[in-house]
């Protein structure tokens, strides 16, 4: 079950028009993070009229469901001995993360949502995660190999100090590096042509900010940037960014 999710969520990947990352900063000090997986334009390619029909039969088309991570953590018992003990553990630690998919006729969408009572408890999670990870990586590398293949294992850290807003992210391109050249540089041309969207909510106007070509909402609390995904895999330091707000 495990297995084929993380397949899922890769081929995914691989086929959206569009990724957007939104983070919601809320006045109380909350935090909201959200990667969403717009696959629409691909329906008719990923689900042709015949494999819906299979899985209306099944009850698994139409679909909105939201998948906790720390369900699927009990999915050793579907395949007993399929997975090591540092993958389980892996699993465990992202008892705070959430999978919303819908699927029908006019919308393919997937969304991974973390939500804290502020951002040091967000880093906090986002580091267990991570410490999870990197111990997978060395009991596992097979497994860790194909969750860092999934996109999902991005390092990501905010600040804020009430008036400064940092992102920090390190977001090592696992797909591309593990391709033979003639491969790496198809797939780079392909995710040129998918799109990459930054959307950031702030409780406060935004007085200035480090990152370039960004728009605003007309009350200046809502930062948006477009790239290209080829752009911010390549490049993924260029999108860490300083915010002040008023």
């Amino acid at each position: 079950m495990k297995k084929y999710f993380l397949f899922t969520v890769l081929a995914l990947i691989l086929v959206s028009c569009q990724i957007t990352e939104r983070f919601y900063l809320n006045e109380s000090g909350a935090v909201k993070y959200e990667n969403e997986i717009n696959f629409t334009e691909m329906l008719s390619f990923l689900y042709d009229e015949h494999t819906k029909d299979s899985l209306r039969q099944t009850g698994d088309f139409p679909l909105d469901t939201i998948i906790s991570f720390a369900e699927l953590e009990n999915f050793d018992q579907l395949n007993p001995g399929e997975s090591s003990q540092a993958e389980i553990e892996f699993m465990k630690s992202m008892d705070k993360t959430n999978v919303h998919m819908i699927i029908n006729d006019n919308e393919g969408k997937m969304t991974v949502r973390i939500e804290e009572k502020n951002i040091e408890a967000f880093n906090v999670y986002l580091e267990k995660v991570n410490t999870a990870m990197r111990k997978l990586e060395k009991e596992d590398p097979e497994a860790a190999a194909e969750i860092g293949q999934s996109g999902m294992m991005n390092s990501l850290q905010m600040k804020y100090d009430g008036k400064i807003f940092q992102r920090i992210a390190d977001n090592p391109n696992h797909l591309l590096n593990e391709m033979d050249d003639s491969l790496a540089e198809a797939t780079r041309g392909m995710m040129n042509m998918f799109q990459y969207k930054m959307e950031y909510h702030f409780p406060k106007r935004i007085k200035n900010s480090s990152l370039e070509n960004a728009t605003y909402s007309l009350d200046g609390k809502v930062m948006t940037v477009d790239v290209s995904m080829g752009e911010i895999l390549e490049n993924p330091d260029k999108f860490n960014f300083e915010i002040e707000l008023e």
